[in-house]
């Protein structure tokens, strides 16, 4: 039996180098794999369910201009925020009226679901909104909305995205009447 396990460490001795190669090829190959495993991991946690909406691929410039006039400023921050199941994007543009005051505006901001239970967070919330605020109910728009009496937005829930638009006078922007918030939301949800 001795001289087996000497033949063996001799074996050994002799061919170190080569088993030190091995070793570590053996040990690279198994890293590199473990890194491609983890970045095809981390990809598919970017599959939402639903695209997170970009709110000025709802309200273009094109449409501002029609609320605003021929030329117009946008502050465009469009790309939307992801925060769990849900995503938030902005976009508002003004007139160029150079008296601040005077200024008018029209802005969105949309939540979006970007999976199912997100979907469920947005109506659970718009209703928990709509239940403590000023509201008056607005019919045939969207699954549900209503006007935010104190701060003159109208609020509507469709599909997986809650919506939220100002217009009006920067100086006043509650006092635009419900009618033309709906107006700008039809053009909107089209």
């Amino acid at each position: 039996m001795k001289k087996h396990l000497q033949a063996l460490k001799d074996y050994v001795a002799n061919h170190k180098k080569q088993f030190s190669t091995g070793i570590r090829i053996g040990l690279g190959v198994l890293v590199i794999g473990m890194l491609v495993a983890m970045f095809l991991y981390d990809n598919s946690s970017l599959k939402y369910t639903y695209q997170p909406v970009k709110a000025c691929d709802l309200l273009t410039p094109t449409e501002a201009q029609d609320l605003l006039g021929d030329k117009v400023n946008g502050v465009d921050k469009n790309s939307p925020v992801v925060d769990g199941d849900v995503a938030t994007s902005k976009c508002s543009y003004s007139d160029l009226n150079e008296k601040a005051e005077d200024m008018k505006f029209v802005a969105l901001a949309v939540r979006s679901a970007v999976y199912d239970s997100g979907v469920e967070k947005n109506k659970t919330e718009f209703a928990t909104a709509k239940s403590n605020n000023d509201v008056e109910t607005v019919k045939d728009l969207g699954e549900s909305a209503y006007f935010n009496k104190t701060n003159g937005q109208l609020n509507v829930l469709d599909g997986q995205k809650w919506i939220i638009v100002s217009y009006g006078v920067k100086s006043a922007p509650n006092s635009t009447p419900m009618s033309e918030l709906v107006s700008v939301a039809r053009k909107v949800l089209k």
